[in-house]
C-alpha cells in the first residue's frame, strides 16, 4: 500500500519569475484588445483635448466633497419640482413614438422658417386671401394636418 501524503510542498517563485509571467498574461491581453485599447486611447485623447480630463481626474479624486455639493444644490426648494417631475417626464419619454415626433418637429421648423421670412414682408392678409390660399397644396396639407391633429387632441380618450 502507499504512503498517505502528509506534507505538501509548495512551488515557491521568485519575484522575477512572478514579474515575468505578470509581464507575459499582459503582453497577451493586449495583443488580445488591441481594438478595444486603441479606442479607449482614442477616448482619452478626445477628452484631454476638449480639457475635460482634467476635470473628471479632479472629479474622481474629490468625488465626496462633490457628491456633498451635488446634494446640498439638488436640496434646494427650486430644484424640488423638477426632481418630482423627472420620474414622470422619463415615462412620458417612452410612451412617446420618436418617428412621429421627428417628423411634426422637422415641419414645425420648416413652418418657422416661412414665417420668419414672412415677418420681415410686413404684408395684409384678407378674407379672400385666405380662402385663395386653401388652394396652394401645401397650404391645404398643413391645414388639413392641423384639423386632423385637432381633431385627435379634442377626442375621448378610452
Amino acid at each position: 500500500m502507499a504512503k498517505a501524503i502528509s506534507k505538501i510542498k509548495r512551488m515557491e517563485l521568485s519575484v522575477a519569475e512572478v514579474r515575468a509571467r505578470r509581464v507575459d498574461r499582459l503582453q497577451q491581453q493586449i495583443a488580445d484588445s488591441g481594438d478595444s485599447l486603441h479606442k479607449a486611447i482614442e477616448l482619452i485623447q478626445a477628452l484631454d483635448e476638449a480639457e475635460l480630463l482634467d476635470m473628471l481626474t479632479a472629479l474622481v479624486k474629490h468625488k465626496d466633497d462633490a457628491l456633498a455639493n451635488v446634494v446640498r444644490e439638488m436640496n434646494k426648494d427650486r430644484y424640488t419640482s423638477v426632481l418630482e417631475n423627472a420620474g414622470g417626464f422619463m415615462f412620458l419619454l417612452g410612451e412617446l413614438d420618436v418617428h412621429h415626433v421627428r417628423s411634426i418637429t422637422t415641419r414645425i421648423n420648416q413652418g418657422l422658417d416661412y414665417a420668419h421670412k414672412a415677418v420681415e414682408q410686413e404684408e395684409n392678409t384678407s378674407y379672400l386671401d385666405l380662402i385663395r390660399a386653401l388652394k396652394d397644396p401645401e397650404i391645404n396639407q398643413g391645414v388639413t394636418m392641423m384639423l386632423h391633429f385637432l381633431k385627435g387632441l379634442g377626442a375621448n380618450q378610452k
